[in-house]
């Protein structure tokens, strides 16, 4: 990914129960391939332009870690049919809680996006769901989009992120 197109940027990373949306900001360090011999009082090491990622939010969607037994009635959930115990839950529960949750993730990106207001963003989401997502978020959000990775990174330590939507 170009510099230029990376610094200030908005970098969101999600899956179905957790999003994070993290700022990229430009920052001098030292090199950490400088000794220790070079830390002396006038000679700190070389100062490096380097690019930090910042963590702007983190959101946990918790509907996405209950179980579908704990969706339903107990009415439903302890149906038995003329043949014994029947589970009762509609096959399409499971279905109907994922497009709810590409529903708020999608509004919660679109929030983040609009607030931060950032020229380019890039966007880390499972591949199975960037159809939906992405057909949920309005144009002049999507318009901004750069880089999509179609993988789970929530749990990918910052600093490793970057690396991961270089072209």
């Amino acid at each position: 990914m170009e510099r230029e197109k990376v610094v200030e940027s908005l970098i969101v990373v999600g899956d179905l129960g957790e999003l994070k949306a993290y700022r990229v900001e430009e920052e001098i360090v030292i090199n950490p391939k400088d000794s220790a011999q070079v830390s002396h009082k006038h000679n700190k090491g070389t100062l490096l332009d380097a690019l930090r990622p910042r963590l702007l939010t983190a959101v946990d969607f918790v509907e996405a870690h209950r179980r579908i037994s704990e969706e339903v009635t107990d009415k439903e959930g302890n149906y038995k049919g003329p043949f014994g115990s029947a589970s009762g839950e509609p096959h399409n529960l499971k279905l109907e809680i994922e497009q709810r949750l590409i529903r708020e993730i999608a509004e919660t990106i679109m929030r983040i996006v609009r607030q931060e207001d950032p020229k380019i963003w890039h966007l880390a989401f499972p591949e199975e769901h960037k159809k939906a997502l992405l057909d949920r978020i309005d144009p002049d959000v999507s318009t901004k989009l750069g880089i999509f990775v179609g993988e789970d990174l929530v749990k990918l330590k910052p600093e490793k992120l970057l690396e991961r939507f270089e072209g």
